[in-house]
């Protein structure tokens, strides 16, 4: 079976671990760990052929710059996490985004999906809803776009719903209205 390679990026403490381990086995854990790397696979169906996904769950600290230079240019699709509440982390994956379309050719036939993370933050909010989908926007990642709680389990399984979408059907093919998840 052809495999995938879907990297997750982001600052450290932006939740990638917590949005992979609630969507692949239902847990939350409030406890933070860091990450140096983790691969969960998991078997799929999509347009009628067997394809094994492997999620990559980086480090999202700065002591592993080769590793993550790495993901950028071989990875087939990516989810780039930051949290509503930190702005720096936001800036972060945004910086992650320019790297990945300086190592990349024709990014718009890369599958993306762009996820703010802690919507259970809402009182702390530091990164407004428009001004991420401005940018997203302005990316052509606008239908590619959501807020998320890993905590809660709020439009997790969206995230891998357009991810899984896209791995049949790149964004630059793609006709009529865009996709776009907000909060409820």
């Amino acid at each position: 079976c052809p495999r995938f390679q879907i990297a997750f990026l982001g600052s450290g403490r932006v939740g990638k671990t917590s949005i992979l381990r609630r969507y692949l086995f239902g847990t939350f854990f409030e406890e933070y760990l860091e990450t140096v790397e983790e691969t969960y696979s998991q078997p799929y169906y999509i347009n009628g052929k067997r394809q094994n996904i492997d999620y990559i769950d980086t480090a999202g600290s700065i002591s592993f710059p080769a590793m993550q230079q790495i993901y950028m240019s071989q990875a087939n699709a990516f989810v780039l996490v930051y949290a509503i509440d930190d702005k720096r982390s936001f800036d972060e994956m945004k910086n992650i985004w320019e790297k990945i379309k300086q190592a990349r050719n024709n990014v718009l036939n890369i599958p993306v999906v762009i996820v703010g993370n802690n919507l259970d933050m809402e009182n702390n909010r530091q990164i407004e809803t428009f001004d991420a989908l401005n940018w997203a926007f302005g990316e052509n990642l606008g239908g590619c776009f959501l807020e998320v709680s890993a905590k809660t389990d709020q439009h997790i399984k969206d995230i891998f719903e357009i991810l899984l979408e896209q791995l049949g059907n790149k964004r630059s093919e793609q006709r009529g209205p865009f996709r776009i998840r907000l909060t409820s």
